[in-house]
């Protein structure tokens, strides 16, 4: 059996989110990406501030991903998303989350 040219395959992309620094924003950033279809999985790392999004490439495109995120105020890999909804992310999202190492 031949497999059929235009089945879908799924790809990963992953991107660095600046305001995923707390549980409410990983939360929030995770729920956003499920929203669209095509996405198979997701896995929002708050201690790297990175993300990996499994999807379908027939359904959606990496760019779609991106600029929906955009649209809800995340920064994906340093562009700043859509200002009037990045105001409405809760506020602990905006918290650096700055370690510090001593140097000896």
């Amino acid at each position: 059996m031949q497999a059929c040219q235009n089945e879908s395959k799924i790809l990963i992309l992953e991107i660095e989110v600046e305001e995923l620094v707390c549980g409410d924003g990983q939360r929030i950033f995770e729920g956003r990406v499920l929203d669209l279809s095509g996405i198979k999985s997701v896995t929002a790392n708050i201690q790297t501030r990175k993300a990996q999004i499994r999807y379908r490439d027939h359904q959606v495109s990496a760019k779609q991903i991106e600029e929906h995120l955009k649209e809800f105020g995340f920064t994906i890999d340093g562009v700043e998303g859509n200002q009037v909804t990045r105001g409405r992310l809760p506020s602990c999202c905006f918290q650096k989350n700055v370690e510090t190492i001593e140097e000896t």
